[in-house]
């Protein structure tokens, strides 16, 4: 009886302990998507995630528009001047952070990853260049 009793009492230990380990398994949940609007053109973003909207030239309105975009979280960006959303390099991130303009006059975009690292892009001659990680 000692050994049936002993058995039922495991069985039931493991039972109650199999669904505890169930959760681990189960997927993370995609980000939710929302929709950004600009200049004309829409484009998918994390919602949550930071966008940046340079006023490169100072006159109080936005020159173009930097996001993160699901499902690879690429960024991307939207000007007056595109046709639509257009990849920043192969740049991945979690969020935008801010822009500058250099003492330099060299425009610059930062961006963080997932393991808050960051990095940036800048505009040269031919476009945005590729991301180079920051190093105050």
């Amino acid at each position: 009886m000692k050994l049936r009793k002993s058995a039922v009492v495991a069985a039931g230990v493991v039972a109650l302990a199999a669904p505890a380990a169930l959760p681990a398994h189960a997927a993370p949940a995609a980000p939710a998507t929302c929709l950004l609007t600009a200049f004309g053109h829409a484009m998918p973003y994390v919602c949550g995630s930071r966008t940046l909207s340079p006023d490169w030239d100072h006159d109080g309105q936005r020159d173009e528009v930097f996001a993160v975009s699901p499902p690879n979280n690429y960024i991307y960006r939207i000007s007056a001047g595109s046709n639509g959303p257009v990849r920043v390099g192969n740049g991945r991130a979690a969020t935008m952070r801010n822009w500058e303009i250099r003492p330099s006059t060299q425009r610059r975009v930062y961006a963080v990853t997932a393991t808050n690292h960051v990095y940036y892009s800048y505009l040269g001659t031919g476009g945005w260049s590729d991301w180079y990680p920051y190093v105050p």
